[in-house]
């Protein structure tokens, strides 16, 4: 799991961790917690939603959800796991990526590490479980190598929608407590509390994403 710092408005979504990890354990996994040692864009007051003047450490901020047991995103190779998650939360676009093109065409792009990463999982046909915002980070590391598009879902926001389809993948309308599975590319994706779930819908959705994940790592038995 790839982390951007410690909390929805500038890092990952607390809960979403939380709760994703409580589901792979609960169903026989182990969450690997990664996070770029790199300072955050901004800081944000969580409870004033206002740009607090400090800075702080991704990597750190990270490890406050990860008990500790936290790794830099470089020391991540696609062959020591069996899939990739990655949580939303603002930090996710923030902190992990950037914006690229011409003003009027502008995208995110993942930062290199992880673009590297999201490739190399790929590429090596394991899952990517994706929530919220981060959706937009798997679209955009993808849009040039494949040959069919992407099926993601992000809910039902029209500009979000849009940024999905300008990257050449289908969208699928969904509620909050689904999770859409694209079964040719092991991607799996939720809007999650990207949509401000009751907790009790938001374990639904992430239960969900986390049965498909494992699904799609389950080898096919003929």
């Amino acid at each position: 799991m790839i982390l951007s710092g410690c909390g929805s408005l500038d890092g990952s979504d607390v809960w979403e961790v939380v709760l994703i990890s409580y589901y792979l354990s609960r169903r026989g996994g182990n969450p690997i917690f990664f996070a770029p040692d790199a300072e955050q864009k901004e800081v944000v007051d969580h409870v004033t939603q206002t740009t607090a003047p400090e800075m702080r450490n991704v990597l750190k901020e990270s490890a406050r959800i990860a008990w500790g047991g936290i790794k830099e995103i470089r020391a991540l190779s696609g062959r020591d796991v069996d899939g990739l998650i990655l949580p939303s939360g603002y930090g996710s676009v923030k902190n992990l990526a950037d914006l690229f093109g011409e003003p009027e065409n502008e995208y995110l792009k993942p930062k290199p590490e992880l673009q590297r990463i999201i490739r190399e999982i790929y590429r090596r046909k394991k899952p990517i479980g994706v929530c919220g915002l981060a959706i937009l980070l798997v679209a955009s590391a993808l849009r040039d190598i494949l040959d069919t598009p992407l099926t993601l879902t992000i809910g039902k926001d029209p500009e979000l929608i849009k940024q999905i389809e300008e990257m050449g993948a289908v969208h699928v309308l969904s509620r909050g407590t689904e999770a859409v599975m694209d079964s040719e590319h092991r991607v799996v994706s939720t809007p999650a509390s990207l949509l401000k779930l009751k907790p009790v819908e938001l374990a639904s959705s992430l239960e969900n994403l986390i049965s498909g994940v494992l699904e799609l790592t389950t080898p096919k038995t003929s």
